[in-house]
């Protein structure tokens, strides 16, 4: 469990991470885009310690051996084959790399979740592929009830975004089922999928992953102990992360008060091994804001609710936004801008002239 304060980068990552810069940026080449706001962000991600852009797995499409693999043992075995068709490239390499690169079982295991969660999924997109334009029941009464918040990008480009774990007993006395509340989670992450795509095709390089700051100061531990607010608050947190695997790059559990101890015990063997291990839980903004600037997200990219700089989107704007541009649809490709500087937004800090669609579509 993550329960600790902000530290000074280590000054041997941050030695390590500088040196890794510097030799790249002397080893620009003509043909290669250089955008100037990224390599800021990389110098300090470098002075964080920190993985650099073009270091982060996300980015990188499946080797040969593994498109074979996803071929011959899983798609080959696949019930029905054509649900591929319903992922683009990026859900596609975020599956493989949740369900087999990433994960913690044998090669045996990790291929039949991955055909299990290829097969889910796929169906699932087939059949509600559009819920962004979609009418969930009792989602304005989650949605508010939750405050959900999307910000700004990491240094990395990961989504931050976040939410209020409060008053679950009041959800479960007003009747919301879990069923109705996985759907609606459903909902919630097809769009800050679709927020992180956005993302992408402004910046570059695929990222998949978010950083997700959950907001404890109204909850109650004690409404905790009945089992049906616990059933509740594990279909909130986890009840649609089978449906979005390899999604979580980061997740601050903040405002947490000392008694959240007990019920963190509760919650944690509902939470994946690999995702645990992501987890932080502090208390206060004094606490919050520098751990998560040493996790590499600035203030520009903390909604305002929280402490930082970033203006609040509450979710039902995003979706309205996302609606009114496309989605759902595939993801655009990412062109260089003319120069560096007429970006608006981060773009990736060495990236070739001619980029493939299929190597930039995002999910």
């Amino acid at each position: 469990m993550g329960c600790c304060s902000s530290k000074a980068a280590d000054p041997a990552a941050a030695a390590a991470a500088t040196e890794r810069l510097e030799k790249r940026r002397n080893s620009h080449e003509p043909g290669v885009v250089v955008n100037a706001r990224v390599e800021a962000e990389d110098g300090e991600l470098a002075a964080l310690g920190l993985q650099l852009n073009d270091e982060l797995e996300e980015g990188d499409p499946l080797t040969d051996e593994e498109e074979a693999l996803l071929r011959d043992q899983i798609v080959a075995k696949l019930e029905d084959p054509t649900v591929m068709d319903c992922f683009d490239e990026t859900s596609r390499v975020r599956v493989f790399r949740g369900m087999i690169t990433n994960n913690n079982g044998t090669d045996e295991e990790n291929v039949a979740e991955a055909i299990e969660t290829y097969a889910k999924v796929g169906a699932w997109l087939r059949e509600t592929g559009d819920v962004l334009k979609r009418a969930v029941p009792k989602e304005d009464e989650l949605t508010a009830r939750m405050e959900t918040t999307i910000g700004g990008e990491d240094l990395q480009g990961h989504l931050v975004w976040c939410e209020v774990l409060g008053d679950i007993a009041g959800l479960v006395e007003g009747g919301l089922t879990s069923e109705e509340c996985k759907a609606c989670r459903m909902k919630t992450m097809e769009a800050i999928r679709a927020a992180q795509i956005k993302s992408c095709e402004t910046r570059g390089p695929r990222r998949y992953k978010q950083v997700y700051v959950i907001d404890l100061s109204q909850l109650s531990v004690t409404s905790m102990r009945h089992s049906k607010v616990r059933d509740l608050a594990k279909a909130i947190v986890t009840g649609a992360g089978a449906m979005f695997p390899e999604t979580a790059w980061k997740l601050f559990l903040v405002n947490a008060p000392f008694i959240f101890r007990s019920a963190y015990k509760i919650v944690s063997p509902l939470i994946h091994p690999v995702t645990k291990e992501k987890i932080k839980i502090l208390s206060g903004p004094s606490a919050y804001l520098p751990a998560l600037r040493a996790a590499g997200v600035p203030l520009s990219a903390v909604p305002q609710k929280l402490g930082g700089d970033r203006a609040d989107k509450p979710l039902p704007e995003l979706i309205a936004e996302l609606v009114a541009d496309g989605f759902p649809r595939a993801a655009r490709p990412w062109k260089p801008p003319a120069t560096a500087s007429d970006s608006p937004t981060r773009e990736p800090s060495r990236v070739p002239l001619e980029i493939d669609d299929a190597d930039v579509a995002a999910a």
